[in-house]
């Protein structure tokens, strides 16, 4: 017990960064508490903001859930890039080259900060179209108009967020991410207290004090992250020799985030065109949707911090031309993703109405949440193995390879699948739950045959 604590407090610190030696349970060990921790923070960014936003009612809610989507399809954005990042830099620090990491590091963020502002313009002009795309009424989309915009302008800031702790992460500075996240938390739970229901002087600004709330966190967040890449980190050397622009690094890095965005631009494509599916059902089948999968993402979050660890050891170990190392830490990540999330899975089968009552109290919202809740809890035990083995993949450079599970997945299996339960069959919620449950065991099995071939073994970035 004595070992397992200082083990924990070890990787809470952050002290340790090399990976490519010593125990393989031990570098898992020291990698997936942190990320699993800052992954934790993220899903409780979106809980927090649930649990407030439901307060105002089902409108409030139906907004919030469709402005999350047009943000986490943007996010795409950010997710392949800090692929790229995770990629390169973990490689680089893997071949003992802090200098290459750093300007590696810069030409990510260069490019991030250049594609959220194009990212952050088209959403702000095309606002209202994109809600009334997702299905919204004209009075819902004039009700969260002004949200939608303020959520849309911080869009930089949430990026800039996600990409530079994919920086750390990549360097094996995973406890870093996580106090981020931490210090985004807190920060973004007190405002929301005290900007949507008011306090003093403050007005109440109700919905809008949610978005002006993340938008402010997010601000702060990245302004720390900052100040510590100048600080120094010893995984990544940044002075003024890697603060100038390199055209052909940014180039190869936008050739492997593209590959990224593109994957990740795919489930998040695909949650938004769900949403527009499920709204043919009526408005308390979206809501009680929207409410599960917030739930869902809260549960899941912890486990891709896991997975994410399995992707910093690959990149790590194969720079450090160790292939087999590097897939046994996959397997072994992978065993402890599966655990972590098998218990959630049986605690939903038995507490999802429970779990959806903090949210709403509506019947109607409340059952179709509850019952979505419990499709996805058997989904569960498929997830462990996907995630772990496609952010491995992705570390390795085989990022082409996701991409087409995922093209499998979501738009071969789960969109057509859905509206042929769900609404030509007519088998209303049912049949949409059943289709989503379907693709995910497809894309699991899917993974575990790829990975087996072990041509990611090879891959050179």
């Amino acid at each position: 017990m004595r070992h397992l604590f200082d083990l924990f407090r070890i990787a809470l610190q952050g002290t340790e960064k090399n990976f490519t030696s010593g125990s393989v349970n031990r570098a898992t060990f020291l990698l997936a508490v942190p990320t699993m921790l800052e992954l934790s923070m993220e899903s409780l960014f979106v809980l927090v903001d649930l649990l407030f936003v439901s307060s105002l009612g089902e409108r409030a809610i139906t907004v919030v859930g469709i402005t999350n989507s047009v943000i986490i399809l943007i996010q795409s954005v950010a997710t392949g890039l800090s692929i790229a990042a995770t990629a390169v830099i973990s490689r680089r620090v893997g071949e003992q080259k802090p200098k290459s990491a750093g300007l590696a590091a810069m030409q990510v963020i260069y490019l991030g900060i250049i594609l959220s502002l194009i990212c952050s313009c088209i959403a702000l002009i095309f606002n209202q179209q994109i809600m009334h795309f997702a299905g919204a009424s004209n009075s819902l989309v004039a009700y969260g108009n002004v949200f939608s915009k303020t959520m849309f302008a911080g869009l930089i800031f949430m990026i800039m967020r996600i990409l530079i702790n994919g920086v750390f992460r990549g360097s094996g500075d995973a406890s870093m991410a996580m106090r981020t996240l931490a210090f985004s938390n807190v920060l973004n739970g007190c405002l929301c207290a005290i900007l949507i229901f008011g306090l003093g002087p403050i007005p109440a600004f109700g919905l809008l004090g949610a978005a002006i709330a993340m938008v402010t966190a997010n601000v702060f967040s990245v302004t720390y992250q900052v100040w510590y890449l100048i600080k120094g980190n010893k995984r990544i050397v940044i002075s003024r020799q890697q603060l100038v622009m390199v055209p052909s690094l940014m180039k190869r890095l936008l050739k492997l985030a593209t590959a990224g965005m593109v994957q990740y631009l795919i489930p998040s494509s695909s949650r938004f065109i769900m949403i527009v599916i499920v709204a043919k059902l009526g408005e308390s089948v979206l809501a009680g949707y929207i409410i599960a999968n917030r739930i869902i993402m809260f549960s899941v979050l912890p486990a891709y911090g896991i997975a994410n660890a399995a992707g910093v050891l690959t990149g790590q170990n194969l720079g450090a031309k160790q292939p087999e190392r590097a897939e046994a830490s996959i397997w072994k990540t992978g065993v402890f993703n599966m655990c972590y999330l098998g218990s959630i899975a049986i605690f939903l089968l038995f507490y999802a109405k429970s779990v959806a009552r903090f949210f709403t109290h509506e019947i109607a919202v409340l059952t179709y949440a509850a019952e979505y809740l419990q499709y996805m809890s058997i989904a569960f035990f498929f997830f462990g193995y996907t995630m772990v083995i496609s952010r491995a993949l992705n570390a390795a450079g085989n990022v082409n390879t996701v991409t087409l599970l995922y093209i499998l997945m979501f738009y071969i299996i789960q969109l057509p699948l859905s509206y042929l339960l769900g609404i030509y069959f007519q088998w209303g919620p049912k049949g949409i739950f059943l289709a989503i449950l379907i693709s995910e065991i497809v894309l699991s099995c899917s993974c575990v045959a790829v990975f087996k071939m072990g041509k990611w073994k090879t891959v050179k970035i």
